[in-house]
């Protein structure tokens, strides 16, 4: 009896002393055990020659959506405390360019792109900004744009009552950009997004509830990347929720060009099959790496009978062009980039 009188004592301390501890936060990611962190294999590639960069004629590149701004992006660089077996570097990256797929003024080329010319240190986003503007010249990119992952973690907080453990989960997942155009390497505003998914579950409650919460914790890295299971966990609604929020901001930043109201821009010269001349600039709210479509001025239609002279066409667009040097207020040279064997002088030019 007295034994147990002892051992009750003993409990009682343990109980209050529980209720002083602090709210503590403890930064986790990858782990494969309650004890310590797995150990994780370093991936090691072989060593391979890096190709010299082609460079594409503008009858490679593909004009299907040649309206559309194309991004090329390359994988993106760890700043956080992540050490699980995922590869974010190129997971991350994928995961926004599927989140812009449907966005019509915005063209993804796929960081896969990038792996036969980047060395080793370069796969982990540690990228020259020149080296990726000239790779992003070769595989016909109008931005080429650098990813930084500045956290992805889960947290737990514990809670300052006597029994239950921990009352608080939290996945983080912020990550920034930095866009640089292509076509003189002026670099766009970088852009942010960071999101936070808790798991709201606070006061006295069955510890039993927090079970999946502990394993989320721990295991984590067991739960494949991508994989339905991981959108289901707080980290995989934080990354969601950034990368919606970083699309969004992206969209804002590299923006259609201008609509002409008072004036029709038309093409004054051509000088080659490469390259002409617009009559619009910087006063007109024109900048390097704008694209316009070329419209014609509609076909002359005649009676097939009698020959007689029935009226036009309505226009048709029959090309597009990029600026790629504003040389006065409504003066610019643009680069050809389809419908060189169609275009005329004075074919008139339109933001669309």
């Amino acid at each position: 009896m007295r034994y147990l009188l002892i051992l009750g004592v003993l409990v009682l301390f343990c109980i209050i002393s529980c209720a002083g501890v602090q709210d503590q936060t403890l930064p986790v990611m990858g782990l494969s055990n309650l004890e310590e962190k797995a150990p994780v294999e370093e991936q090691t590639r072989e060593k391979r020659p890096v190709p010299q960069l082609p460079r594409k004629s503008q009858a490679e590149i593909d004009s299907s959506d040649a309206l559309a701004q194309s991004l090329l992006l390359f994988p993106f660089k760890d700043l956080s405390k992540y050490s699980g077996p995922w590869d974010i570097h190129f997971g991350l990256p994928r995961a926004l360019a599927d989140t812009l797929a449907g966005h019509e003024f915005l063209r993804v080329i796929s960081v896969d792109s990038t792996l036969a010319y980047l060395k080793d240190k370069e796969l982990q986003g540690k990228i020259d900004r020149d080296k990726a503007l000239e790779i992003g010249r070769a595989l016909g990119a109008d931005y080429v744009v650098l990813g930084d992952i500045e956290e992805l973690s889960m947290k737990r907080f514990r809670a300052t009552v006597p029994i239950g453990g921990y009352r608080s989960y939290q996945g983080i997942s912020t990550l920034a950009l930095r866009p640089i155009k292509v076509i003189d390497g002026q670099p766009e505003e970088a852009v942010s997004a960071g999101a936070i998914k808790d798991s709201k579950k606070y006061g006295i409650t069955n510890p039993v509830a927090y079970v999946p919460y502990e394993k989320e914790y721990y295991l984590l890295g067991q739960i494949e990347w991508g994989s339905e299971e991981f959108h289901g966990t707080l980290v995989g609604q934080a990354v969601g929720e950034s990368l919606q929020k970083l699309a969004t901001e992206l969209s804002k930043a590299i923006n259609p060009p201008p609509e002409f109201a008072t004036s029709t821009p038309k093409i004054i010269d051509i000088v080659s099959v490469e390259e002409a001349y617009i009559n619009v600039g910087s006063a007109d709210g024109v900048e390097n790496g704008d694209k316009f479509g070329v419209w014609d001025k509609g076909r002359e239609l005649r009676d097939p009978q009698t020959d007689l002279y029935l009226g036009h066409s309505l226009p048709r667009r029959v090309g597009v062009v990029q600026v790629s040097q504003i040389l006065t207020e409504h003066l610019s040279i643009v680069r050809i980039l389809e419908g060189a064997d169609a275009m005329e002088r004075e074919f008139e030019v339109r933001g669309e």
